[in-house]
């Protein structure tokens, strides 16, 4: 698919959720329960010092895709929200009509869609090893599991910007204001048909 504002590159696919978790879990990470997804909004909004989205609205699309929120840490140290999103999520960010605070079901890629691109909504740690598991467990998985596909995330703090340069993302110059990306990596080993 090509979307034509910005000529991105997709090669949609369908999420290896088991993969996933795995994945997380080898860096300390596991998906936030429901009693602990208003802990994570705590804690994401005292380390950005802002408003992050609502806690129904991080509970409803963690129900859809089953890998939006995850935590890391008992009591919880850092938090990574993130939404796989559609083909129409992604040709939506592109036209500046994604909401990141509230996305419209049909912008998300639910558990077993396929995923056209990755929004970060929220990557974070309080300490330094939550800082280090965020860093390096989103670098793997986006090479691992997420590199057919466009991933971006805006740059809520100076520090966020910093850590998107080192991971090799840049401003989009188009979609909502700071929001920074990084193309699809590689070519798919597979078709979705």
């Amino acid at each position: 698919m090509t979307l034509k504002q910005t000529d991105l590159q997709t090669y949609p696919f369908i999420v290896d959720q088991a993969k996933m978790r795995a994945a997380m879990a080898d860096f300390g990470w596991r998906p936030a329960s429901g009693p602990e997804i208003p802990q994570l909004v705590e804690l994401g909004e005292r380390l950005i010092t802002g408003k992050l989205a609502d806690v129904a609205v991080i509970e409803r699309i963690h129900a859809q895709t089953g890998i939006t929120a995850w935590v890391f840490g008992d009591p919880i140290e850092g938090l990574v929200l993130c939404v796989p999103l559609s083909e129409t999520g992604l040709d939506a960010l592109s036209a500046s009509a994604f909401s990141p605070g509230d996305p419209d079901d049909a912008h998300v890629a639910a558990a077993g869609q396929p995923c056209a691109g990755m929004y970060i909504g929220v990557y974070a740690g309080a300490t330094h090893a939550a800082r280090k598991a965020v860093m390096v467990g989103a670098g793997l998985i986006r090479m691992h599991l997420f590199s057919q596909v466009p991933c971006f995330a805006r740059a809520a703090t100076e520090d966020g910007a910093r850590s998107m340069v080192s991971l090799g993302w840049a401003p989009a110059n188009f979609g909502i204001d700071k929001l920074w990306m990084q193309g699809a990596l590689t070519a798919p080993e597979t078709q979705v048909a």
